[in-house]
């Protein structure tokens, strides 16, 4: 068996490839690609993903792009530990609050992305506020979505793991820990301490 993972340093996709492979035990091999230099960019990598972004994965022969896609793969490919629930809700309930993470929360986390990479000096601290605020009201969703479980489906499952990057930034840009959303709060310390997810800190 031979995965090869094409990623880059730092890169929310990547990591959230990294902690199935971690999370299944598989071993891999990484190409790190430097984004700064523009090596996604290059014909023989846009050979393997049109789009240019990392990751991409090569098993056996078989190319994979877009982190989620990836991450379900692997979950079918190599089944244990299982990281999706085989009750059919469950799984499409996951796929929606991934969807809702990633796109439906898109505009204003890029909003703020955007003035949290400036030199601080050249924020606009009126953008930043209002799109923590906006952010902050939309994780209410994902907050009540928890509900008292440990991860968003019961068990540690791809919903998680495929969330967990975005969080990461949201708590980089400010827009995190909250006191309105303390159940989100504990489950990003728990997910922390996953031994998946601590070299990725």
């Amino acid at each position: 068996m031979a995965i090869t993972l094409y990623d880059a340093s730092p890169s929310a996709n990547s990591d959230r490839v990294k902690i199935v492979l971690h999370e299944k035990g598989l071993a891999y091999q990484r190409v790190t690609l430097d984004l700064a230099k523009k090596e996604q960019k290059k014909p023989e990598f846009l050979k393997l993903n049109p789009y240019g972004k990392v990751p991409v994965i090569n098993d056996n022969g078989k190319v994979l792009f877009e982190s989620c896609i990836i991450n379900e793969y692997l979950d079918e490919q190599y089944p244990q530990p299982a990281l999706m629930p085989k009750d059919p809700y469950l799984r499409a309930r996951g796929r929606v609050l991934v969807d809702y993470g990633l796109r439906y929360m898109h505009e204003p986390y890029w909003a703020l992305r955007g003035e949290m990479l400036k030199k601080e000096s050249e924020r606009d601290q009126t953008i930043i506020d209002e799109k923590r605020r906006n952010l902050r009201e939309l994780m209410g969703y994902l907050e009540d979505a928890l509900d008292d479980k440990p991860y968003f489906l019961g068990e540690l499952s791809l919903t998680d793991i495929d969330l967990l990057a975005r969080f990461f930034r949201l708590e980089d840009y400010g827009a995190l820990p909250d006191p309105s959303l303390p159940r989100l709060n504990g489950w990003l310390q728990k997910m922390k301490q996953r031994p998946s997810v601590k070299p990725l800190l």
